[in-house]
């Protein structure tokens, strides 16, 4: 196994089977911080292991609404980023709204960058 530790908030664990990759967004972070950052642990991941399934782990802390759901933000990076364009790069997604399993092959060609656009900027 290999260990990959990051900030103290991300780390990258590999088997002979799969890499996981683990990432706690906390309070503190915003969408972009969050999605720039889990998408250079897809990339690192596959660096370390070209071609092996992986699996991301995400955890976030507070992003809470005071009914106690996610807020926008959190929701946007789970349903929009993680499911609606990482998935494609990951075997599985375990995430505090869902657990997903991709029912494609995971795709390797991971883009070199990842450009966050608003909807304010495509105006």
């Amino acid at each position: 196994m290999i260990l990959v530790p990051r900030n103290g908030q991300s780390k990258v664990e590999c088997d002979d089977r799969a890499v996981a990759i683990h990432h706690v967004v906390y309070s503190h972070e915003g969408f972009d911080e969050s999605a720039q950052t889990l998408f250079k642990l897809v990339q690192k991941a596959q660096e370390i292991r070209p071609g092996s399934k992986r699996k991301l782990f995400l955890d976030i802390e507070g992003h809470r609404t005071s009914d106690g759901s996610f807020d926008a933000a959190m929701l946007e990076l789970q349903m929009e980023f993680l499911v609606g364009f990482l998935a494609r790069f990951l075997s599985e997604i375990h995430c505090p709204l869902m657990s997903v399993t991709n029912p494609k092959p995971q795709e390797n060609e991971i883009p070199p960058e990842l450009i966050i656009k608003t909807s304010e900027s495509d105006e």
